[in-house]
């Protein structure tokens, strides 16, 4: 009974010790990533019970939902505000000069915290509001127009800022792509779609299921008990110590991110390059007379082809945007030339921008569009 007892004593005191060297580890900023157990946040959901898929645009959070969302290299508190975006709470009468800041997984910043995200950056750079409307899981031009639609622009601005991701914003919105490599979500998920306009001139879009009647989760699509993390998940995410193991697997495992086959820059087919322009002209003309700018974001595919190859895409969106008085810029070659190795523009366990890209990207943005 006296072993036993020591035994129960010292593994008491190695953990007590472990956690203990995990929080300074945090704390000190040796860390790669940022992390925090559950107990300290009160967003416990995961990223799958945050996202939603009942509005006209499709993906979208809960209206004050509250989530978290690890991977090996990062994890972050996703909150959203009482409209559904990722962002702090907003008046829909504020100040006229204001930015509404339209795209993807990019411009919700998925994989870093909210203070580190471009948008967040050029706000504290030019002390005027950008209201981030950034949305992930399949989220594409055709809903950006909607989500300004029935949304935004219910928000005074002056200004709109159109994140265009070619990687996968061409193919987010094609029936016949999604019809072909996930053809159950294709007819489960209420998402619009694309097809040409029956006049024959433009796009207009349709969805393949019902609108649902209440909320849906990306968790209910998955599996309709979902209810939250596992016990053992959940156990885990109580203890400093399992941030520092997330990080010793990443390292021992390196970096996971590599540059894919595929490049929207040069790989998208043309159908999809102007259905990306259409619903970008009805957002501008939805805006009524508002300034209107977008840019197009590389991945490191793109980047890797773009060293030997020049872009058709980036062409046709150069004359598209002055031939409709749009502002536009390609980040990829600024953010190349802003780093030594492109590489730390991005997550190393994930494609999306690390706070570096993000940083690099407000600054490129600032320059471009908001110097003057």
């Amino acid at each position: 009974m006296k072993t036993v007892k020591i035994v129960l004593i010292n593994l008491a005191v190695l953990f007590v010790f472990i956690e203990g060297a995990s929080f300074l580890y945090f704390k000190l900023g040796l860390s790669i990533s940022t992390y925090q157990p559950s107990y300290m946040t009160d967003a416990h959901d995961t990223e799958s019970q945050w996202m939603t898929e009942y509005n006209n645009w499709g993906a979208w959070h809960k209206l004050n939902g509250r989530a978290n969302k690890e991977r090996r290299c990062f994890g972050v508190d996703l909150i959203a505000n009482s409209y559904g975006a990722r962002d702090v709470e907003r008046q829909k009468q504020g100040n006229e000069k204001r930015v509404v800041v339209l795209g993807d997984s990019f411009v919700e910043g998925y994989g870093v915290d909210v203070q580190n995200r471009f948008s967040d950056g050029l706000q504290e750079k030019l002390g005027i509001e950008f209201l981030n409307f950034g949305a992930s899981g399949n989220f594409g031009p055709a809903q950006y127009a909607i989500l300004y639609r029935d949304l935004v622009s219910q928000f005074s601005h002056d200004k709109i800022l159109i994140a265009i991701l070619p990687d996968n914003d061409f193919t987010d919105n094609d029936p016949v792509y999604w019809e072909d490599v996930d053809k159950d979500s294709f007819q489960l998920r209420y998402r619009p779609y694309w097809k040409k306009a029956m006049s024959g001139d433009g796009y207009e879009v349709f969805y393949p299921t019902q609108k649902p009647q209440k909320i849906v989760t990306f968790a209910s699509y998955r599996n309709n008990v979902t209810s939250g993390r596992s016990w053992g998940s959940s156990i885990q995410r109580l203890l400093w110590s399992h941030g520092v193991y997330r990080e010793i697997r990443y390292i021992s495992r390196r970096a996971t991110l590599e540059a894919g086959s595929y490049s929207g820059y040069f790989d998208a087919n043309q159908e999809q390059i102007d259905s990306a322009k259409f619903f970008i002209k009805e957002i501008q003309t939805l805006a009524a007379g508002k300034e209107v700018s977008f840019f197009t974001i590389p991945l490191l595919s793109d980047l890797e082809r773009l060293k030997n190859e020049k872009s058709d895409m980036v062409t046709q969106f150069s004359a598209f945007a002055a031939d409709n008085g749009l502002g536009y810029i390609d980040l990829a070659p600024q953010m190349s030339a802003s780093v030594d190795d492109v590489f730390k523009l991005f997550l190393p366990c994930d494609g999306h921008w690390s706070p570096l890209g993000h940083k690099v990207a407000a600054d490129i943005l600032h320059k471009e569009f908001y110097s003057n």
